[in-house]
């Protein structure tokens, strides 16, 4: 990915450019590389953006990554880049920061997230719930009951 950028696309066009024959994939390259390039984008972006949240989910504790993840995670759900793997990756990481951001990207109608994220996000948010965890804030435990008074020693008549 460091490789594909505006300069060595340019680098590899007029180098092609400067040939006596192109091949005819060679050609069409040179011909529509900008539009091409436009349009691959968005997909290396998401590939990436997918690529490491799920690379980052298979580690033992992700929830290690969570003071720079989390907030990474949510920007691209948000954004709609790579969001499978982010919301993924922070059900896996399951801390409060990651709780509490799959709660503001589970709002729906007007949350931050797309309806088909923020419906993945409140699938994560239950999956969390069904293995025990709790939330950022969650309530107290019960009280337990107090204990059965002794009983009375015996007496003698």
């Amino acid at each position: 990915m460091v490789d594909v950028t505006w300069t060595g696309v340019d680098e590899l066009v007029r180098t092609w450019r400067e040939r006596p024959q192109l091949y005819p994939l060679q050609r069409h390259v040179v011909r529509h590389v900008e539009a091409a390039m436009l349009a691959m984008i968005p997909s290396l972006r998401n590939d990436v953006a997918d690529s490491v949240f799920r690379w980052l989910s298979l580690d033992p504790d992700p929830g290690r990554f969570a003071d720079w993840a989390v907030a990474l995670a949510e920007s691209c759900v948000t954004e709609d880049i790579g969001a499978d793997a982010a919301i993924e990756l922070l059900g896996a990481m399951g801390g409060p920061e990651a709780w509490a951001a799959l709660e503001r990207l589970s709002m729906k109608p007007d949350g931050p997230a797309a309806r088909e994220n923020a419906k993945a996000a409140q699938g994560a948010l239950w999956d969390l719930e069904n293995r025990g965890r709790r939330g950022p804030n969650p309530p107290p435990p019960a009280r337990q009951p107090p204990p059965e008074p002794l009983p009375a020693p015996p007496t003698r008549p």
